[in-house]
């Protein structure tokens, strides 16, 4: 388990990334917006409905990308780099950094219970086809690697000050949860027959059956310990901690592997709808997804690490004692039946406006730019989401029918406010968008707590 545990911590260290369920560049330099405002390949996991449009200068009958879709978004108060170069290098003699008081307290007070969350997504391969009869089918392979941890505002106090007599050191708040999945993505989307409908000018409906494949399963599953001291120099803990594990390997090692730990099945639906009469300048639609409804049931090396924490060390000198402390450490593994862990349902309800120039709807090449607001509610905890929801806001202009310039802002979450852009690039066959879920990340990257990079290559099938 100690081999899990330093991969886990290592990676949260060098990549550090929260996790919202943001797959897709575009929909994350527009505030993460996508329910009325995705296109094709962003459709997927966002809004089936919106697999079947296209950016109204596109008529292709197919869109595809292989690896060159990939996103990270990281958020942990303690792994910027001014926090490092502050407090962990040397100074400027050479000489290794001695943290003052006001270093510790400072340190404390930045880093005490807050989370560092990861999230990395790439889809290996999206295909979306196009027909005139019978709507737009979409393929998609997807990998996720999601993790959580979490040390508790004790753990860091004794870690800065040492242990401190008559005292008592609450451990109950520290948390490492890692989840690795494998998703593929069978969707179709279709239109409503709107003539003489009078609310919509078209409505758009779409389904999603999408088979998961679970690599790796860590949870913390209970944690009570707690350490006390006294003026005798005796410390006495008490409590347990639990983890729950599935994986590839029964040793804990992490390999990459065409093979699964867990098999469950996933759904998403979804509509949009374009509303008549409301500008002659634009159009307003409105959307309407819910993703994820599902469970993976893990199936291989299920085991349970047990922690025993009550003991009491009179004389940390006695080696019977240490010895004997170092056995519960090391914890007992126990295998346990076959577990289910629903996926991380999300509801999104998003309006936008699209805006045409000279109020001539009818003319394809003239969207200059659109307007959207999403409401996103996680309906679990499970894999990493967060029940905090999100209110997303985002601006796309197309400045020309190349360059779209993008963005947002996003209240809500765990980040509590971030501030997002991006840029989408549209050279006819190929289709780039670049973007950030936290502007910090480009202007600040040194002092930034939350960084955030996403790269979106595809290619269109006239």
């Amino acid at each position: 388990m100690k081999k899990f545990y330093l991969f886990a911590l290592l990676f949260l260290i060098q990549s550090s990334i929260y996790s919202q369920n943001l797959f897709v560049t575009r929909s994350m330099s527009l505030g993460n917006t996508s329910a009325s405002t995705s296109y094709e390949l962003d459709a997927f996991n966002q809004n089936p409905a919106n697999l079947i449009l296209q950016r109204s200068n596109n008529k292709a009958s197919a869109y595809f990308n292989i690896i060159t879709n990939l996103g990270v978004h990281a958020s942990s108060k303690f792994l910027s780099l001014d926090f490092y170069n502050n407090y962990f290098t040397k100074d400027a003699n050479g000489n290794t950094r001695t943290l003052s008081d006001q270093n510790k307290s400072n340190i404390f007070n930045e880093v005490s219970n807050q989370p560092s969350d990861i999230l990395i997504s790439s889809k290996l391969l999206a295909v979306v086809l196009n027909t005139k009869k019978i709507g737009s089918f979409g393929f998609s392979i997807d990998e996720r690697f999601t993790g959580n941890f979490k040390a508790s505002k004790d753990l860091l106090n004794i870690a800065l000050y040492g242990n401190i007599s008559n005292s008592l050191y609450d451990f109950s708040q520290t948390e490492l949860n890692a989840f690795w999945t494998r998703e593929l993505n069978l969707s179709y989307a279709n239109k409503v027959n709107t003539r003489g409908n009078k609310f919509f000018n078209s409505l758009t409906y779409g389904v999603s059956v999408k088979p998961q494949f679970g690599l790796y399963y860590l949870k913390t599953q209970s944690n009570n310990l707690t350490v006390s001291t006294n003026n005798f120099n005796v410390i006495q803990s008490s409590g347990n901690m639990e983890l729950v594990y599935s994986g590839l390997t029964s040793n804990n090692d992490l390999k990459y592997s065409p093979g699964n730990a867990g098999f469950g099945v996933g759904f998403d639906a979804g509509v949009n709808a374009r509303i008549k009469n409301v500008s002659r300048y634009g159009s307003l639609n409105i959307g309407l997804s819910i993703t994820d409804l599902g469970f993976i049931k893990w199936t291989k090396n299920d085991n349970k690490y047990f922690y025993d924490g009550n003991f009491v060390i009179t004389d940390i000198t006695n080696k019977a004692q240490i010895d004997s402390l170092r056995d519960r450490i090391k914890g007992s593994k126990t295998p346990i039946p076959d577990f289910s862990v629903s996926l991380p349902a999300t509801l999104r309800l998003g309006i936008s406006f699209k805006l045409f120039d000279s109020g001539k709807k009818d003319s394809l090449s003239l969207e200059r730019g659109t307007l959207a607001v999403d409401y996103i509610q996680n309906l679990n905890e499970n894999l990493g989401s967060s029940l905090k929801s999100i209110v997303g806001f985002g601006v796309e202009v197309n400045l020309t029918k190349v360059l779209s310039p993008r963005i947002g802002f996003a209240i809500g979450g765990r980040d509590n406010f971030v501030a997002t852009m991006g840029l989408g690039i549209d050279t006819g066959p190929v289709l780039i968008d670049l973007g950030t879920y936290n502007i910090g990340s480009i202007f600040t990257p040194k002092a930034t707590t939350k960084f955030s990079a996403g790269l979106n290559i595809k290619f269109k099938v006239n």
